[in-house]
């Protein structure tokens, strides 16, 4: 049986009911602040700010260092979850789906995901998810199922070539184990006190000249110093694990969960010709008066 499918890659977290406290204190969008429109729905630029807000976790007075961070691409990112969302609400009223006059009682973003939800949850009877349909997937993109490369790494950070050169002579020379060296001169207050464990990393997760030295260390091998915009690091490869083509078992959960996300792609962009769908990307990219990263 299709488990219940989760709104997470489709609404990354947006709508919670907790949500609800805080559009409690704001009033409904000015048109000229409208900087989303699906059919009659629209959402303005506060409105959006503190969806924004939501989805990082933090509370709304954050919101400045929130927007500061934001590239455009992540800001088109999250109008398109937005968008998705009206569309599938709008596409349940539609089809006739009501809700329950408890949850009735809900502000907008609880009533949209909810029929948002039971819009999904209508449709998704007809997906395939037959044995066979998922091995032909498989086999016919075996390349999304890969375990990638990955370094098991400690670092000692400092803020000078001439300490880093000094701890790595300490540890050759054996005068103080990687461990203690961490604990006693990194300034990484993460990983130090775990003497200097940053646990195992893959190929895009850190900066580039600390990724180009750790995936070109052997195991057990000492590495650096490098510079890279944190400071100077000296490096220890405890592990490496190569990547590996994981079976049609090992890369079932994910299976099922492409091929969700691809029936839902399909169902959005059908939508999309049926409701008049605008996103304003000019007040997009100035959103609560912060310009988004180039």
């Amino acid at each position: 049986m299709l488990s219940k499918i989760s709104m997470k890659r489709l609404l990354v977290g947006l709508l919670v009911v907790s949500i609800v406290a805080v559009f409690a204190g704001f009033a409904a969008a000015k048109e000229n602040e409208k900087v989303i429109s699906v059919g009659d729905e629209t959402v303005g630029e506060d409105e959006l700010v503190l969806l924004l807000v939501k989805q990082a976790g933090v509370q709304k007075n954050f919101a400045p260092f929130v927007l500061a961070q934001t590239t455009m691409a992540q800001r088109k990112d999250f109008a398109n979850h937005v968008v998705a969302a009206l569309l599938l609400s709008q596409a349940a009223q539609m089809e006739g789906l009501q809700l329950d006059p408890e949850t009735a009682l809900a502000l907008r973003w609880n009533a949209i995901n909810v029929l948002a939800q039971s819009y999904i949850n209508k449709i998704s009877g007809s997906w395939s998810f037959k044995e066979e349909d998922l091995r032909k997937y498989y086999e016919q993109n075996k390349d999304k199922y890969v375990r990638p490369e990955a370094v098991h790494v400690r670092h000692i950070l400092v803020d000078s070539k001439e300490k880093a050169d000094r701890v790595l002579l300490e540890i050759l020379a054996k005068e103080k184990s990687f461990s203690d060296a961490a604990k006693e001169y990194s300034q990484d207050s993460g990983s130090a006190s775990k003497g200097g464990d940053l646990g195992w990393i893959q190929r895009g997760q850190t900066v580039k000249e600390f990724e180009d030295l750790i995936f070109s260390i052997k195991e057990k091998s000492l590495g650096g110093p490098v510079e890279t915009q944190y400071g100077w690091h000296v490096v220890e490869v405890l592990e490496k694990s190569p990547s590996k083509q994981l079976t049609f078992e090992e890369a079932l959960p994910k299976i099922r969960e492409d091929i969700q996300q691809w029936y839902l792609d399909k169902e959005i962009e059908k939508l999309k010709g049926r409701f008049e769908v605008s996103v304003d990307e000019s007040k997009l990219s100035t959103l609560g008066g912060f310009p988004a990263i180039q």
